[in-house]
């Protein structure tokens, strides 16, 4: 049963992402007290002028949470969870929100870069 329920709310959630006119993505990584790294990816999208946030993925690092290895989690989740070609990201995408720590925002190699 939570294997069908999985299934459904996958496809739901792919349907609506890509309708979507906008989208804006939102990364959180953490590392936990035994030392594993997480990674949460949410879009963000409004439809009939309400504002959606949407889970899409949590993701573990086993390679840990290096700037190449979080940009591309990152974009294979929303081209994977929410459905979207390369092109479509390009876009839609509007804004990408994340904490200030230098992974995310570094001006030089940070993952907005």
């Amino acid at each position: 049963m939570a294997e069908c329920m999985h299934k459904i709310v996958f496809i739901n959630t792919r349907m609506v992402v890509q309708k979507a006119r906008f989208i804006s993505i939102s990364a959180n990584e953490v590392t936990t007290m035994d030392y594993q790294s997480w990674l949460s990816v949410h879009v963000y999208l409004i439809t009939d002028w309400k504002h959606n946030p949407i889970l899409l993925t949590l993701e573990e690092f086993v390679n840990g949470g290096i700037v190449n290895n979080l940009t591309k989690v990152i974009v294979d989740s929303v081209l994977q969870y929410g459905g979207l070609s390369k092109f479509d990201l390009a876009s839609k995408l509007i804004n990408f929100g994340a904490n200030g720590v230098s992974i995310f925002q570094g001006a030089k190699s940070g993952v907005t870069t």
